[in-house]
């Protein structure tokens, strides 16, 4: 009998040191390490596109289930605070427009007052530099969409019905006309795409621009993400393809393989509310630095 309780002792030690082991080699639980200011978009599938009798456009259809593993994603877009501490890290450039005048950014950083606005005027190539720097990366269009629209598939982050006071829009800044002194302003704003310009000039006192992360707190995507709609459109990783919705994996897709254009997400101040959906696509060029476009990162979740 003793020699075999003496066998059990250590086949139970034996089995202990197994089990031990075993989850010493697991990676830590998820979540355990998440960093600073991100979220965690679980795995699983999500509604991505729009049916082509919703009234979406062409590009968005066929709606499709994907699925994506998890990953992390900034809860904020990219401040200009955040992205000034890059450009003094760096010694990279400055976010400047094509047309100087719509620079929103003085030789010295932000102009004041937009510390904590997205920034905006940066090329699909900045914003990928930035989040490599920051040890990060773009999101895919898949990711980015599920972290607007969650697992229901609706149209805008915080439900199917729009809301005027939600997001920083070109339909929010629509009845405020008493900052337009002029008929030549209203038009250099909404014909000629000035915005940007006619706010440096003016000033940042409830003037037409960007507006702070998170100024729309009833808005938040279903994972709690700001300004997923508004304020400014986003890059994204991935080459734009009017197509590709019809052909892409239905798992983890990273977008087309190459390219000319990349794609950008969610909106802007600048646009109409066809353009704030979750699942609008829009594009530019890599090298164009819209006043309308900034970026947030995302990462790999393990």
């Amino acid at each position: 009998m003793r020699s075999q309780e003496a066998l059990t002792v250590v086949l139970s030690v034996r089995l202990l040191v197994i089990l031990f082991l075993f989850t010493a080699l697991l990676p830590p639980a998820m979540g355990s390490a998440q960093p600073q200011g991100m979220v965690l978009i679980p795995a699983g599938e999500f509604l991505m596109g729009s049916p082509s009798d919703s009234g979406g456009l062409p590009d968005e259809s066929p709606q499709r289930k994907i699925y994506l593993g998890n990953f992390f994603i900034d809860r904020y877009e990219v401040t200009n605070e955040a992205y000034a501490l890059f450009v003094t890290a760096t010694h990279h450039r400055i976010p400047e427009n094509t047309n100087p005048a719509s620079t929103l950014w003085e030789p010295q950083g932000p102009m004041a007052g937009t510390e904590h606005h997205p920034v905006v005027n940066v090329s699909w190539t900045d914003a990928d530099t930035y989040c490599r720097w920051a040890g990060k990366r773009l999101p895919t269009e898949a990711e980015w969409e599920k972290s607007a629209r969650g697992t229901d598939g609706r149209r805008y982050p915080w439900g199917n019905d729009w809301a005027v006071d939600r997001a920083n829009s070109a339909s929010y800044w629509a009845g405020r006309t008493i900052h337009f002194e002029s008929r030549a302003d209203w038009d250099a704003f909404w014909v000629r795409g000035e915005g940007a310009r006619l706010a440096k000039e003016k000033g940042l006192n409830g003037e037409v621009l960007t507006m702070p992360v998170g100024s729309f707190p009833m808005a938040l995507s279903p994972y709690g993400l700001s300004d997923m709609a508004g304020n400014a459109a986003e890059w994204v990783q991935d080459w734009y393809n009017p197509n590709d919705f019809k052909s892409a994996p239905l798992t983890n897709p990273t977008g087309p393989e190459r390219g000319a254009i990349k794609s950008m997400r969610g909106g802007s101040w600048l646009k109409p509310i066809i353009s704030l959906r979750t699942s609008d696509r829009d594009w530019g060029t890599m090298d164009s630095r819209p006043s309308g476009t900034g970026f947030r990162c995302a990462k790999d979740a393990y």
